[in-house]
């Protein structure tokens, strides 16, 4: 047996998501990674290359899609230079939410990033530390 969700549950899925992401004194982010994805959501002490605040609230369902909002539409500080490969997004009270894979707006990955060219052979850009890395189109159905 396998069940469909109806969109008045989907809905209410989509803003209690929100509602737990914003939950806290700070704001939510979304933390980029150069590293191996962990094979356990939140199990690992990596450092993020780079660290993107998002609004307060952190997101809006847009057409039955949950959609993020950064709270610097300009970019956030690249703190250390690669390619993003995973990232993860964290409450406003630091739980760790989901993660998921990242790439830039072209190769469909869980987070899109842009800001930066995509080497040849790669699916994410190449980031340098001083720069700016731009949230995409992030988006849970």
């Amino acid at each position: 047996m396998t069940w469909r969700i109806g969109s008045a549950l989907s809905q209410a899925q989509l803003q209690a998501t929100l509602t737990l992401a914003d939950t806290g004194a700070g704001n939510s982010r979304v933390r980029l990674y150069t590293t191996a994805r962990p094979a356990t959501l939140g199990s690992h002490s990596d450092t993020p290359q780079a660290d993107v605040v998002l609004a307060k609230p952190c997101g809006a369902i847009v057409g039955g899609v949950l959609v993020l909002y950064p709270l610097d539409a300009a970019g956030t500080l690249v703190m250390a230079a690669g390619l993003p490969r995973w990232g993860e997004w964290v409450s406003a009270s630091g739980a760790v939410l989901l993660d998921g894979t990242v790439t830039d707006m072209d190769n469909g990955g869980d987070i899109r990033v842009e800001g930066a060219q995509t080497p040849a052979g790669e699916t994410s850009p190449m980031f340098y530390a001083g720069g700016l890395v731009q949230l995409g189109t992030t988006a849970l159905t």
